[in-house]
């Protein structure tokens, strides 16, 4: 009699005969996303989406949210990472599932966006409407970029490894509110234009899909 497979090698299975055409997807869309995003900011047709969902972000300023959205940008500041990622390596049981898959992706993106905001040299919003101190230049989004690949790999990796479905589920709700917020508390904090954080969101994804593949190739 034939023993039940586990969860993580029906995944895997799963993965060997389909996985590699949704990851070419998903990487090509978001590379076609940020490239089209990339033009219209070199034409200057960028505000064609950041004038009104701007201006319909920022309407929402109030004196209470206001802290609410400091806190959750922050969440996204390299610091905070930093932490998470020590503290996932430190431990032994959440060392190589998480801690370094994780770790090696945060430092990917950090030194890709880095590397792109040199290339783009996008000025930032009018510093008159921002309610925090930022410098740089604007494009793409760093909080927007690490936050997505982040918290999203996080969420991949705990639905792969969770075993307790109601617990994998109410993680995902939890991990998807910054992977999400923190984008947003950038616009809404003044700092950045939405196209920004599009621009960013599609990086995040784009390195998830391929982490994603990487690793399930490796446990193939």
């Amino acid at each position: 009699m034939k023993e039940k497979k586990s969860f993580k090698e029906n995944s895997i299975n799963t993965g060997e005969v389909s996985g590699r055409i949704p990851t070419f997807s998903i990487v090509a869309m978001c590379l076609a996303g940020f490239f089209v995003l990339w033009l219209m900011v070199e034409m200057e047709h960028a505000s064609l989406i950041d004038d009104p969902v701007r201006s319909a972000v920022i309407s929402t300023r109030s004196a209470w949210l206001t802290p609410i959205m400091k806190v959750i940008t922050y969440m996204g500041n390299w610091q905070t990472i930093t932490i998470i990622c020590l503290f996932l390596l430190i431990i032994k049981k959440t060392r190589s599932t998480y801690g370094v898959p994780l770790s090696i992706g945060a430092l990917f993106v950090s030194f890709a966006n880095k590397g792109i905001k040199a290339i783009v040299m996008r000025p930032r919003p009018d510093a008159e409407m921002f309610l925090i101190e930022q410098g740089g230049w604007s494009f793409p989004s760093g909080h927007a970029i690490t936050s997505m690949f982040f918290f999203g790999m996080l969420i991949w990796l705990i639905r792969r490894n969770v075993t307790n479905h109601r617990t994998a589920n109410v993680l995902t709700v939890l991990l998807a509110i910054p992977m999400i917020l923190i984008g947003v508390s950038r616009v809404y904090l003044g700092v950045h234009y939405p196209t920004d954080v599009l621009a960013g969101w599609c990086l995040g994804v784009l390195v998830i899909a391929v982490m994603a593949e990487i690793i399930a190739k490796k446990d193939r």
